[in-house]
């Protein structure tokens, strides 16, 4: 890929931004307090952009009407993010209506996802294979600082602006603007007429791709049963300004700018099932500690887990972003289509699942031997137990790349602490690599020392 496009790939990232940080995170979860969502509600709208993506299968067949995958995106696109951007209109004349937030955000969803599959097969025919996982973190590296900034810019508005929900609605138009300015300057691909239209039967007789679908279904329910309830239980149960959480997201943003200088190095010689595997485990384990995140210690477990999600969901994310592209034997808008179709209704049932534990534990909020528990806590246990199994349906995927689970871990921890745990396994790529960064770092500091010396 080249120099200037894999800079426009990256500025589209960044761009887009302004939009998805507003259908995510705590901005999402205060927007959607303002429209008076209940805890249920919360669920449903909060997995409203996945469950939403089944809209991709329409995709296949849509392009065939366009002769060039970048209209077809920019126009879909903008209607996606422009539609979302009205909510404005209803926030000034305070027409606050729980219906109204999700109907809009079902409309935006709808064609991001129709732009979505068109996008990733766009980019399966652009990025030669043995380069996507280097561009992919590369592009998530400068996103992870984006959103660090963006975040932050958009919490200080709504923490301290009266009008401040309508302000960054406002830039969140303004920046899908530049997004669609940044897509027009990357070269299309004519779609090939042998790569569209498959029927979804043929897709279906892939063995692995179906086991691969049913890792993305799971792992959809998984994740979607708590997701929204990480910043409701802050900004409802312990009231947690804006403000403090975006100092959060700014340390995750730039640990995240760490792993994916690292992932951009060893993922395609590792192995994006391999990272999506070591990431599930710590994810689970995130998940868990938010069993013990109350009114005393959330001060000090926020920050591990701000540093924490900025190793180990830059693993995940790329890995997903990757793994359909590789157990996908074509271009076809088909295969990622259905990818999120398994991904949407996993997350469906998950958001509805945990919508109705929610709204049944809401209520609850005690004092347990001295420690304080409020009902959404126990929301976190089930969720993490649901990810770290996971792994189970992931580790029956085949993929051309792939070191095992156990290895991948003692070359980390060899890497890590320098010396060998068993000796009977071999250094890896991650050894080499950060054991390679270490000896460059003492050699440029003793050239920098003898120059002082001569001095």
């Amino acid at each position: 890929m080249e120099r200037k496009v894999e800079r426009y790939f990256i500025l589209e990232g960044v761009f887009s931004l302004f939009y998805i940080l507003l259908t995510q995170g705590a901005i999402f979860t205060g927007l959607a307090l303002k429209f008076r969502l209940d805890e249920f509600q919360l669920g449903i709208a909060a997995s409203i952009p996945v469950y939403m993506q089944v809209f991709q299968l329409a995709s296949s067949w849509i392009m065939r009407f366009f002769s060039r995958r970048s209209v077809m995106v920019n126009i879909f696109n903008g209607i996606s993010r422009y539609s979302f951007s009205l909510l404005v209109i209803f926030l000034v004349l305070n027409k606050l209506i729980s219906s109204v937030f999700i109907l809009f955000l079902t409309i935006s969803q709808i064609f991001a996802a129709i732009a979505g599959s068109a996008w990733a097969s766009w980019m399966k025919d652009l990025i030669p294979d043995e380069e996507r996982g280097r561009v992919f973190a590369r592009r998530s590296l400068y996103i992870s600082l984006a959103t660090s900034v963006i975040t932050y810019l958009y919490s200080v508005i709504v923490d301290h602006l009266s009008y401040g929900f309508e302000i960054v609605l406002i830039l969140s138009a303004l920046g899908s603007t530049g997004s669609i300015l940044m897509m027009r300057k990357i070269p299309d691909i004519p779609v090939k007429i042998t790569a569209t239209g498959m029927p979804i039967s043929v897709a279906l007789k892939d063995e692995n791709f179906v086991k691969y679908l049913i890792f993305r279904f799971y792992w959809g329910i998984a994740v979607s049963f708590s997701a929204p309830y990480y910043t409701y239980h802050l900004i409802k149960n312990l009231h947690v300004s804006y403000t403090f959480i975006a100092y959060l997201s700014i340390t995750t943003g730039f640990v995240a700018m760490i792993s994916y200088h690292i992932l951009e190095k060893i993922s395609d010689d590792v192995g994006h099932k391999t990272l999506a595997e070591a990431s599930i485990i710590f994810i689970a384990g995130i998940s868990y500690m938010w069993f013990f995140m109350n009114g005393t210690t959330y001060k000090y477990l926020l920050w591990v887990d701000a540093v924490s999600t900025g190793i180990f969901w830059p693993m995940m994310n790329l890995a997903l972003m990757v793994l359909p592209l590789e157990v996908s034997f074509s271009s076809d808008p088909l295969f990622f289509g259905l990818n999120a179709v398994a991904a949407s209704l996993g997350s469906l049932i998950g958001s509805i699942l945990g919508g109705v534990v929610s709204k049944s534990v809401s209520g609850i909020h005690t004092n347990l031997f001295g420690f304080e528990f409020y009902g959404t806590q126990f929301i976190f246990i089930i969720a993490a137990t649901l990810r770290l199994s996971a792994i189970a349906f992931l580790s029956r995927v085949r993929v051309k790349r792939y070191t095992p689970l156990g290895k991948f871990f003692v070359d980390t921890t060899y890497a890590i602490f320098r010396r060998p745990i068993f000796r009977v396994f071999d250094r890896s790529v991650i050894a080499n690599f950060l054991t390679k960064s270490v000896q460059k770092l003492k050699r440029e500091k003793q050239r920098s020392q003898k120059k002082k010396d001569k001095n």
